[in-house]
C-alpha cells in the first residue's frame, strides 16, 4: 500500500476512534437530545465512511481520500470542537476560550469546503483534465484563513447559528480596532468564501458537458443527488414559513435540513462504483415522475377530507366533524389506492410479476396441446417482465419465435431442454434497465425448464401414438397376410370336401388334414397373439414370461432373479414394458451382437424394478448410435415414469437396463 495511502487510513481510523471516545464521555448530553444523537452517530461518521469505503474498493482514484478528509474536516473534527466546548458551556457559560474551537471549527469547514470542490470538478475518474480545474485546485485553499479575518474585524466573535448552540457573546482576543467599522463588509466577504463550492458546481457542468456516454452517467448521478439534496433541504423551511407545517424546533429543521447531506456522499460513491444492476437515467425518470404523481395524489387527498372537515366544522360540533372527516377520508382510500395503481403504471408499466409470469405461462401450457405454440407467448413475457430488449426461442426442430429486434449478441443464453436432453435455448438481449442479475436468470431457467417439460412430453406423446398406430398397422399386416389368408384357404378346402362329402368321397386321411391345418392357423394366431401380450404373462407373471423367452434362445441364456419375484405380480401396463423391453433387448442381440452369452437380470429394490440385459458380443460406438429399434420401448418405458440406459464400448459388449417404479 502506497504511502500516501496508510496515511489516509490512519487519519481515517483516528478520527474515527476520537469521534466514538468522545460519544462516549458525552453519552448522557449526547443521548438526551435525539437530534444530537441522530447527528453524532449517523450523519458525521456517514461521509469519511463513504470516502474509506472508496479508498478501500478503488485505491487508485483520489476521489476516495479526497471525501474521507471532507468528511473528517466537515463534521467529525468540529463535532470533537464542539462536543466538549458544548458540555463545559452547560457547567460554567461563556467562557474567553471558547473563540478557538468555534474559530477552528470555522476553519476546518472552509477546508472541506475546498475538499468537496475537489471531489466535484475530478469526478468520476479523480484526474484533473483542463487548465481551469488545475487552477481551481490552486487556489481553493484561499478560502481556509477567510473564518481569521472575520475574527480580527470584530469585537465578538461570528458565530454560525446552526453550531455551538447557546453560546453567545465570546469576545475576540485578535481584534484590530481600525477594522471594527468594516466588520459587516468583512463577514459577507468570509461568508463568500462558501461559494467556491458553487465554482465547483459550475466546473462539474462543463466536465458534464464534454463528457460522454459512460462519464455523463456517472456524473449524473451527483447533480441528481445534490438537486434533491437541496429540494429536501430547503422544503422544511419553505414550508414552515408558508405555515403549512406546524411550527418546529430550530434544531430539529437544522436537523432535517441535514439529513439530506447523506445523498451527496452516496452518489459519489455510486458514481464512482458505477454498479451495472441500476441506472441512473431510469432513477432519476421514475423518482420525478412517481414522486410528482404521488404528491398531487397526497395533495388531493388531503384536500378532499380537509374541505370536508372545514365544511362540516361550521355547522357541526367539533367533535362530531372530525368523527365524519375521518369517515370520509376513509371512504376516499379505495380512490386514492386507484389512482396511485394507476400513478405506478404509467411509470413502471404494467408488466407481470415474476411468480405472475411463472404461474401464467403454467396454466397455458396445461391448456394447449402443442405447446410449441407457446413460443411467442414465452418470449413476450420474458421481455415485459424483465424489461429486455429482445428475446428469442428455438427449438431443435425448427419452430423459434421473436419478440423485439435481435442485435447483436445475446446477454444471456438457456438451454431448453427436459433433464439432460437438449430440446432449443432462450436467447435474451439486454435490458432496457441496467444490467441481468441473479433473479432474472432464475426466471428464465424456471420458465426454460417448463417449456422443456411440455414439449418433451408432447414430443413423448406424440411417438407413443405413432408406436402404437405401428404396431396396430403390423398386427393388422400380419394377420391379412397370414391368418387371414390362411383361413380363406381352408374354407375354400372345407367347400370342396363337403362337395364330395355329399358324393360320399371324403377320405379319413383328407379330414386330417383339415384338421391339423386348422390347428397351424391356430397355432399361427396363438404365436401373433404372443407378440401382442401372451397368455404365459398374463398367467404366470413376469419371470415365467421371461424364462419362456430365454428357453427358446440358440444361444446360453444365464437369468438371474430372486424367488420370491416369481410369486409377485404387478400392474399389467409395468408386466408389459418390462416382458417387451427383455424380448426386443434380447432380440437386438441376436441380430446385431455375434454374442454367444447374455446375462438377464430381474431385480426389486427399493420400490424399482431394474431389469438388465448384457451380451458379449461385438459392442458399438455410443456416439454413433441412434438407438431408433428400441426408441418405442423407451418411450413406453418413459411414460410409466421409468427410465432407460445403455453401456457399450466395441469389442466388449453392451448392456442393456431399465427401471421401472413398482412401489
Amino acid at each position: 500500500m502506497p504511502v500516501k495511502n496508510r496515511l489516509l487510513w490512519a487519519v481515517f481510523v483516528m478520527a474515527m476512534s476520537g469521534l466514538l471516545v468522545l460519544a462516549v464521555i458525552y453519552a448522557d448530553e449526547v443521548s438526551a437530545n435525539l437530534n444530537a444523537l441522530i447527528w453524532t452517530l449517523v450523519i458525521v461518521p456517514s461521509v469519511p465512511a463513504c470516502g474509506a469505503f472508496l479508498m478501500w474498493r478503488r485505491p487508485a482514484n483520489s476521489i476516495g481520500g479526497l471525501l474521507m478528509l471532507a468528511g473528517v474536516t466537515l463534521l467529525v473534527l468540529p463535532s470533537m470542537l464542539e462536543l466538549p466546548t458544548l458540555a463545559r458551556f452547560e457547567q460554567t457559560g461563556t467562557q474567553p476560550w471558547m473563540w478557538a474551537p468555534i474559530v477552528g471549527s470555522q476553519v476546518l469547514e472552509m477546508c472541506a469546503t475546498a475538499l468537496l470542490g475537489l471531489v466535484l470538478v475530478v469526478l468520476p475518474d479523480g484526474k484533473i483534465r483542463y487548465p481551469r480545474e488545475r487552477r481551481f485546485a490552486r487556489w481553493a485553499w484561499v478560502v481556509v484563513p477567510l473564518p481569521l479575518l472575520s475574527l480580527i474585524s470584530n469585537e465578538l466573535v461570528v458565530k454560525p447559528d446552526i453550531s455551538f448552540s447557546g453560546i453567545t457573546d465570546v469576545p475576540s482576543p485578535l481584534v484590530v480596532e481600525s477594522l471594527v467599522p468594516y466588520g459587516e463588509a468583512i463577514n459577507a466577504i468570509v461568508a463568500l468564501g462558501y461559494m467556491v463550492f458553487g465554482i465547483a458546481i459550475v466546473l462539474q457542468f462543463l466536465r458534464y458537458r464534454r463528457a460522454e456516454g459512460r462519464e455523463r452517467k456517472q456524473i449524473r448521478w451527483v447533480l441528481y443527488a445534490g438537486t434533491v439534496a437541496i429540494v429536501a433541504g430547503l422544503l422544511p423551511y419553505l414550508l414552515g414559513e408558508l405555515g403549512v407545517l406546524p411550527p418546529m424546533e430550530h434544531d430539529f429543521f437544522a436537523l432535517l435540513g441535514s439529513l439530506p447531506v447523506l445523498l451527496l456522499p452516496a452518489s459519489v460513491v455510486v458514481s464512482v462504483m458505477e454498479p451495472r444492476w441500476i441506472d441512473v437515467d431510469i432513477v432519476i425518470r421514475r423518482s420525478v415522475v412517481y414522486g410528482a404523481l404521488s404528491f398531487l395524489i397526497l395533495v388531493l387527498y388531503i384536500v378532499a377530507a380537509a374541505s370536508f372537515g372545514l365544511a362540516a366544522e361550521s355547522r357541526l360540533r367539533i367533535e362530531v366533524a372530525i368523527f365524519l372527516t375521518v369517515i370520509v377520508a376513509v371512504a376516499f382510500q379505495p380512490l386514492r389506492r386507484w389512482l396511485q395503481g394507476l400513478a405506478d403504471r404509467l411509470v413502471f408499466g404494467d408488466r407481470p410479476t415474476r411468480l405472475a409470469a411463472v404461474t401464467q405461462l403454467s396454466a397455458s401450457l396445461d391448456e394447449t396441446a402443442d405447446p410449441t405454440e407457446l413460443l411467442p407467448r414465452l418470449v413476450d413475457t420474458i421481455q415485459m417482465t424483465l424489461r429486455l430488449k429482445w428475446v428469442r426461442a428455438v427449438l431443435d426442430k425448427g419452430a423459434s419465435a421473436t419478440a423485439g429486434s435481435p442485435i447483436g449478441e445475446p446477454s444471456l443464453s438457456v438451454p431448453i431442454g427436459n433433464g439432460a436432453e437438449r430440446l432449443g435455448v432462450i436467447e435474451c438481449g439486454p435490458s432496457q434497465e441496467g444490467s441481468i442479475d441473479e433473479e432474472d436468470v432464475q426466471l428464465v431457467q424456471t420458465l426454460a425448464s417448463q417449456v422443456g417439460l411440455a414439449v418433451a412430453n408432447a414430443r413423448l406423446a406424440g411417438r407413443i401414438v405413432n408406436a402404437a398406430e405401428a404396431e396396430r398397422r403390423r398386427i393388422e399386416r400380419n394377420i391379412h397376410d397370414g391368418a387371414q389368408q390362411e383361413l380363406v384357404a381352408l374354407v375354400a378346402r372345407l367347400g370342396m370336401t363337403r362337395t364330395r362329402a355329399d358324393n360320399g368321397g371324403v377320405t379319413a386321411e383328407e379330414l386330417e388334414a383339415l384338421q391339423e391345418e386348422a390347428r397351424r392357423i391356430l397355432s399361427d394366431l396363438r404365436e401373433l397373439a404372443q407378440g401382442i401380450h401372451p397368455s404365459v404373462l398374463t398367467d404366470g407373471g413376469l419371470l415365467e414370461a421371461v424364462e419362456d423367452r430365454c428357453a427358446h434362445l440358440p444361444i446360453e441364456v444365464q437369468l438371474h432373479a430372486a424367488p420370491t419375484l416369481r410369486k409377485q405380480r404387478f400392474p399389467d401396463e409395468i408386466e408389459g414394458a418390462a416382458y417387451f423391453f427383455v424380448t426386443e433387448s434380447l432380440a437386438n442381440v441376436l441380430k446385431h451382437s455375434g454374442a454367444t452369452s447374455v446375462e438377464v437380470s430381474l431385480v426389486r429394490e427399493d420400490g424399482q424394478l431394474t431389469l438388465s440385459i448384457e451380451d458379449n458380443g461385438c459392442g458399438f460406438d455410443m456416439a454413433k448410435a441412434t438407438h431408433n429399434g428400441l426408441t418405442g420401448l423407451s418411450d413406453r418405458i418413459s411414460a410409466l415414469g421409468g427410465t432407460v440406459e445403455f453401456d457399450s464400448r466395441p469389442g466388449a459388449g453392451t448392456r442393456m437396463s431399465a427401471s421401472l417404479p413398482v412401489s
